[in-house]
């Protein structure tokens, strides 16, 4: 049978048809710079493996473990896997399904005593929905941009991780420092209390300093538990983090370079987190996926149109089954429209469209989120740095102070209590400064997360 080829051109012509609105990737307005400072000799170059700026081996063996071990990546590797099924499920609806059946039977004609007979079957058929309206290249569409998503997902997931891993070390770090701080003011403190003893026994001082003294060691000695529990918190959620148990985790002190360094911050223009930021990206192909499945929608308004051809066989022996005049076909095509439905149809495409807006607006949402999260990591980064820089001249002056005071009080040109006041503060100032440096760390480990950094 010849097929005219008008036909077959204007089935070409309709099966490039797609009803729906066509998905146009945004282009938002962006600053073109931060509000807030800009460090100096920042770059989006080390973005990918933000925490090498640190220098630590250790961090870099943790990041690594947490990467292939963590629970949640796995997870999302088999998402991964499930969306990118899906799709493919969802693409083989634009292709033709082909079935076979064939079958034998043997029974008898004529009565019960009559002879036994032997019929065999086969039965070859094709079917093809044409999707002259693009329904279900719409449906694969929107199958797509789940997947991309799906991706997107998994790729927040790790930069979150990374971010997370880094932080939990350094407020490992962070309480070891607190700890070795405690126990070297602790150690002095004691030392001051033997000078106190000694001067009391020879009568020049009171019980008064003798307690002041002993209330002092007694205060700084309380700290040193909660200090080692928060280490102990550190390891363990560390341990969550690497798909391991607290008994598997080593860790070590960095070295004091590596440990007080404030590395620079790596960070771009606000353009770059439309192509960094994972949940920009996922937002994006959510808003994509939303306006394919108004076009599924529309699609659903208009008649379906499938083509359908079988060829059959049928003998009573196997070897005739295979011969030409035992074959029959049949060639036809189908159209089917829905009628009514009570106008489900049509709310379905108004569902579906303000499903597409709010995905839209969800973009907007994610898309402000992430340059306030960025403006906020760098007013942190640099607000904790400039703390740092007092911090460590009070610290100076502390030490000073701590000196002169024991001086003039061993001297007695002083009373016990200026000591205790300056002891008390060179305690603070060496805490604070171990708390800012954590601070900075945390800040660079949260401006990497916020611009998409770990990928």
């Amino acid at each position: 049978m010849r097929i005219p080829s008008c036909l077959i051109l204007s089935v070409c012509l309709l099966s490039s048809c797609m009803v729906g609105p066509d998905f146009q990737s945004p282009q938002p307005e962006l600053p073109d710079s931060w509000a807030s400072a800009r460090p100096p000799k920042s770059d989006m170059k080390s973005l990918e493996s933000w925490w090498s700026v640190f220098g630590d081996p250790q961090l870099d063996k943790l990041i690594a473990k947490a990467v292939a071990d963590n629970p949640d990546m796995r997870i999302e590797i088999l998402r991964i896997q499930e969306a990118r099924s899906a799709a493919k499920i969802q693409g083989a609806s634009l292709l033709p399904s082909a079935d076979l059946t064939a079958g034998a039977t043997k029974g008898t004609e004529h009565g019960w005593g009559s002879s036994a007979s032997t019929n065999y079957s086969l039965r070859p058929s094709v079917s093809w929905e044409l999707d002259l309206f693009g329904g279900n290249r719409r449906a694969v569409e929107a199958a797509m941009a789940a997947l991309l998503s799906t991706e997107a997902n998994a790729l927040a997931v790790r930069t979150s991780l990374l971010a997370e891993v880094a932080t939990n070390y350094f407020s490992w770090i962070s309480a070891s420092e607190e700890l070795r701080v405690a126990r070297e003011q602790l150690a002095l403190q004691k030392k001051n209390l033997d000078i106190v003893k000694r001067r009391q026994a020879t009568g020049f001082d009171s019980n008064l300093d003798l307690v002041q003294a002993q209330s002092q060691i007694a205060s700084t000695e309380r700290q040193i538990p909660a200090l080692e529990a928060t280490k102990k918190s550190a390891e363990n959620s560390l341990s969550v983090l690497l798909g391991s148990y607290m008994k598997d985790v080593h860790l070590s002190m960095p070295s004091l370079a590596v440990a007080n360094k404030t590395p620079t911050v790596p960070v771009g223009v606000p353009s770059d987190l439309l192509r960094r930021r994972p949940d920009m990206i996922a937002a994006e192909a959510d808003w994509h996926q939303a306006v394919a499945n108004v076009g599924v929608a529309v699609a659903d308004l208009y008649p379906r149109f499938s083509l359908t051809g079988s060829i059959s066989s049928g003998a009573s022996s196997f070897d005739e089954v295979f011969r030409s005049h035992s074959f029959n076909w049949s060639l036809g095509g189908n159209i089917s429209q829905t009628l009514f439905q009570g106008g489900a149809l049509l709310e379905q495409v108004k569902s579906n469209k303000a499903a597409a807006e709010r995905a839209g607006e969800t973009y907007r949402k994610t898309l402000l989120t992430a340059v306030s999260e960025v403006e906020d990591a760098l007013i942190d980064y640099a607000s904790n740095r400039e703390q740092l820089r007092f911090y460590m001249a009070q610290n100076e002056a502390d030490r000073r102070a701590v000196e002169l005071s024991m001086e003039l009080y061993v001297n007695g040109q002083t009373d016990f209590l200026n000591v205790l006041t300056a002891q008390s503060s060179l305690l603070s100032s060496e805490l604070a400064i171990v708390r800012t440096r954590q601070a900075i760390r945390s800040a660079v480990a949260n401006l990497a997360l916020a611009m998409g950094g770990g990928w």
